[in-house]
């Protein structure tokens, strides 16, 4: 009876330790890895975790950083209509190979317990580095919405940012700027003398659908955090949204998402535009992007960067792809994609969106030190933190994999990991399922440290897979024995190889730049309820049928008056600057006090203004309603007229 209760004491104990600390494939019963929703023969979108849209995109030295309107996690779907009025962080990612992609985490940009409190939104994100005192400095500019432009800083790609000025870059009393319908989608160049240019704005005006002329670019003080100048416009025919810029040879490339106005050019592609000057005037040549529902079947707003990398040029952009296989339907859940451009003899061609995406330019050398953050595929995972270095949370079954390592002959793998209850990483090559090289027992314990485990069967290059039997977060990972041959990832504080792309008192050549794009795209057939933090229902003139005076054009608590056609979004617009009046809760759908902008001495509260007459032109319904400029309750607003369907995405008063 003794023997029979020792011997069941020892294999329960065997059958915990093997639970508990891993052993190897023992580990794994009744482990199954989760299904990847990129096919391992797709590059395309960066990442399936998080959805990331407006990509605006920075080549420092040899890696390219994408800086995109956190639209949330990809795990959380229990979901509706993506309203982007809470969007103020922004995700940031980088890669030397354009295949594998290290999460930086969402950058805090906006709101409450971001470094701009004084906005409550972070829009289609743009960055740009220049040498300043003989130190490179990052600028991160970003949207408050449709109400301006802020800036923040860093020493570190990758952050922490900070905000240098404590309020808005541009505002509507910016000089030039109270006719621009949309103060958003930063795009910015920092030029080979060392001079920068910010480019921004979009929207249509009444009966200006052809040349709306709502598009400004405007020269930045050497700091990069100040305006240089007064704004000039940019005559951008057809124009809707989403600058970009970059500079080829000598020339100077102004890039934009047309309208929807069934214009000679198409609605929501990519034009481009020429000019030996940054300033302007700017020269329309031609379009090199069609809408990504040419090539998904998922139609939304058009958002863009070129970029040149190691002598190829790109095209990043958004759809709704990924969000449409995970929900069933397109919610306005936006994800990056990058795909190849032709350019030739200075002209651009027209590129394809793809699933496939670029080639890799180079293998991964699994001999130097990895971020375990730096992937191609997943299933199952989550990235926590934010900087140059993260972590990734493994649950049961969930996995990563990393296009092609250059295996050497590694003998053995060390983690920087950790389990709270223990666990083990099966390294396999060539899919999740694939042939085990080997496993690495991590210990029950809540701090990262250093495990080793032993390979076999390891060359070449392959696809390398990591699995947990169980919750694990792993920082790192390299393989030892043998000689890799590719790249390793970016040092922590200071990122990455040789290969300048820029002169020392410059940003990367405007190659690297991109059009920061803004985050409105619901399909309209799905109304959003009202008073959603923007005051009006669901983001530009809501996604849908808005009531009337539903909160945009609710009188302040103590609000300046506003000079007369001012402010193209209705409401008190041009506050005067200094010492803010309080609003109450809802007053201004963009956060803050007023528009964030102080006032001298707040005048009596005003009444609230009636609802705009709708007219020929005015848009009545649909993801971008307007009525005569400076309205938006749907339908109801073409008092003078009919609401004609244009598309899904597009109506107006006829």
């Amino acid at each position: 009876m003794k023997t029979t209760l020792f011997n069941s004491i020892i294999l329960v104990t065997i059958a915990f330790i093997s639970t508990v600390i891993g052993a190897g494939e023992a580990s794994f019963g009744g482990v199954t890895p989760g299904k990847s929703i990129k096919d391992l023969k797709n590059k395309n979108p960066l990442i399936t975790h998080r959805y990331s849209a407006d990509p605006g995109v920075m080549v420092y030295k040899d890696r390219v950083y994408v800086y995109a309107s956190n639209d949330g996690d990809v795990a959380n779907k229990n979901v509706g209509e993506n309203k982007y009025d809470q969007i103020n962080t922004i995700n940031c990612m980088s890669s030397s190979d354009l295949v594998n992609w290290m999460d930086h985490g969402p950058i805090a940009a906006a709101g409450p317990n971001g470094a701009a409190k004084w906005a409550k939104n972070s829009w289609a994100p743009h960055a740009a580095w220049k040498t300043i005192n003989g130190k490179d400095q990052f600028f991160l500019y970003f949207a408050n919405s449709g109400a301006g432009i802020g800036v923040l800083v860093a020493d570190n790609p990758a952050g922490p940012f900070k905000d240098p000025i404590g309020k808005a870059l541009v505002t509507p009393q910016t000089p030039t700027c109270n006719t621009v319908k949309w103060l958003f989608d930063p795009a910015v160049l920092v030029d080979t003398d060392g001079t920068g240019y910010l480019y921004f704005g979009g929207g249509v005006p009444d009966g200006q659908k052809s040349n709306p002329k709502t598009v400004r670019v405007v020269k930045l003080g050497p700091d990069m955090t100040s305006l240089a100048g007064n704004p000039q416009v940019i005559d951008a025919p057809w124009v809707f949204e989403d600058s970009g810029i970059n500079k080829i040879g000598n020339t100077y490339y102004y890039s934009y998402c047309t309208n929807w106005d069934n214009g000679p050019y198409g609605n929501a592609r990519i034009a481009y535009m020429t000019s030996n000057s940054p300033m302007g005037p700017f020269t329309y040549k031609g379009t090199c992007f069609n809408n990504p529902g040419d090539f998904f079947q998922t139609t939304g707003n058009n958002h863009h960067t070129l970029v040149e990398f190691k002598n190829k040029f790109y095209i990043f952009y958004h759809t709704e792809w990924l969000n449409k296989q995970v929900l069933g339907s397109q919610k306005g859940y936006r994800t990056t994609h990058v795909d190849e451009l032709p350019v030739s003899n200075g002209s651009i061609g027209n590129a394809k969106g793809t699933l496939t995406g670029p080639a890799q330019l180079q293998d991964v050398d699994g001999s130097a030190l990895n971020y375990a953050a730096s992937f191609c595929w997943q299933s199952g995972i989550s990235v926590k933190g934010q900087g140059p270095v993260t972590q990734v949370n493994y649950g049961r079954g969930g996995w990563t994999g990393v296009s092609n390592v250059s295996l050497g002959s590694a003998s053995s793998i060390t983690l920087k990991a950790s389990s709270a209850s223990g666990a083990t990483i099966k390294i396999c090559t060539d899919s999740e399922n694939g042939k085990a090289l080997g496993y690495v027992d991590i210990p029950a314990g809540g701090s990262l440290q250093n495990v080793t485990g032993k390979l076999s069967g390891a060359a070449g290059t392959k696809n390398l897979f990591f699995v947990a039997s169980g919750d694990a977060t792993i920082e790192s990972w390299q393989l030892d024995g043998g000689a890799g041959a590719g790249a390793g990832p970016a040092p922590a504080q200071e990122q990455a190889p040789a290969q300048e792309q820029a002169p020392v008192t410059e940003q990367a050549p405007a190659q690297g730049q991109a059009p920061a794009p803004a985050p409105e795209q619901a399909p309209a057939q799905n109304p959003a309820p009202a008073d959603n933090g923007w005051g009006f229902n669901g983001g530009f003139g809501g996604f849908g049928q808005a009531p009337a005076n539903n909160g945009w054009n609710q009188p302040a608590q103590n609000p300046p008056p506003a000079p007369a056609n001012n402010n193209p979004w209705g409401g008190n617009w041009n506050q005067p600057a200094q010492n803010p009046a309080p609003a109450p809760a809802n007053n201004n759908p963009w956060g803050g006090n007023g528009w964030n902008q102080p006032a001298p001495a707040p005048a009596p509260a005003a009444a609230a203004p009636a609802a705009p007459a709708g007219g020929n032109g005015g848009q009545c319904a649909g993801m971008w309603a307007q009525c005569g400029g400076n309205g938006y309750s749907g339908p109801t607003c073409c008092s003078q007229g009919t609401c004609v369907v244009v598309n899904e995405w597009y109506s107006m008063c006829k």
